[in-house]
């Protein structure tokens, strides 16, 4: 009841006035925020107040520096609009602190090129769902795409006589053009032909199991990830989940092998080339190569 009465038309007004992309967070946070509350505090928005507030966002000390920031920033725009609805008769946005980020500070995690390609070798593309984890995989390898990108991928997105594929990115609303690649082009074909369940549905991936339906929007794809990594008996960091780390090697990869900082950028649909040079961190091999000797230093 207090996510429908609060949080549902915050989200209509969030929707309206910045955009569809931001409010996937914004469900999570308020949702975990909401059914938090209805445990400390049953009373409601009302009795909210500095302390309660500061220990949710203690609540969240499992989570990494990065997500308790994003969930914090959430909050703090949740409690500007109660505030503005006269829900709350005072401002209680600065009782949440914000986390202090460094966008440098940690590189980012990464697979090197043949534990990728262990990964694909290793998924059975001899079954329907393999076919379609594979084809999913290989569009996180090839292009770094993001799961919400791959999972809504349509079958107008796809212009196979012209080889592209060409899609509005889910999280940046930026329309991002790719070549179409002939092993990616195989598997999307094989998928489709041999392994797609019967759907009316335009998109190309659907679930293997009753309702035969899209996707939920809020799938990870972790499963096929999943899948790949103990076919292939590969471990990763605890914590890493869904494709993002394909999305990190595949920049990586690209980076290794010369490719421009503004191409990747493309490539990965960022924004800002800013946002792309955090893999320059973890091309050490490149690193080493421009770093000067000691005898350069002091002569």
């Amino acid at each position: 009841p207090l996510y429908q009465a609060s949080v549902v038309p915050y989200l209509g007004f969030v929707r309206h006035h910045r955009g569809r992309r931001t409010t996937h967070q914004l469900e999570n946070t308020l949702g975990r925020f909401c059914v938090w509350l209805d445990r400390h505090e049953p009373d409601g928005l009302n009795q909210l107040t500095p302390s309660l507030l500061r220990e949710f966002v203690s609540s969240l000390t499992a989570f990494r520096r990065s997500t308790i920031a994003t969930h914090a920033s959430a909050l703090r725009g949740f409690l500007t609009y109660l505030r503005l609805e006269g829900v709350l008769d005072r401002d209680l946005v600065s009782a949440i602190e914000l986390p202090r980020l460094y966008s440098m500070a940690q590189p980012p995690r990464v697979l090197d090129d043949d534990t990728v390609e262990r990964l694909l070798t290793a998924v059975d593309r001899s079954t329907p769902l393999g076919k379609r984890d594979f084809a999913m995989l290989l569009l996180a390898v090839r292009y770094g795409l993001r799961s919400a990108d791959i999972r809504s991928l349509r079958f107008d997105h796809v212009h196979w006589r012209e080889r592209r594929i060409v899609l509005v990115q889910s999280k940046t609303q930026r329309r991002l053009e790719l070549p179409l690649l002939a092993e990616v082009d195989h598997a999307l074909v094989n998928y489709i032909r041999e392994g797609r369940p019967a759907c009316s549905a335009r998109e190309i991936f659907v679930r293997h199991v009753a309702p035969i339906v899209p996707l939920a929007r809020r799938n990870s794809l972790w499963p096929v990830m999943r899948r790949a990594l103990a076919a292939a008996q590969v471990e990763i960091p605890t914590g890493e989940r869904g494709l993002r780390l394909l999305r990190h090697s595949a920049a990586t990869s690209l980076l290794r092998r010369g490719v421009a900082l503004d191409t990747i950028s493309d490539i990965l649909g960022h924004a800002s080339v800013d946002t792309t040079r955090k893999y320059a961190q973890v091309d050490l091999a490149g690193l080493r190569s421009v770093a000067l000797s000691e005898t350069d230093v002091c002569p």
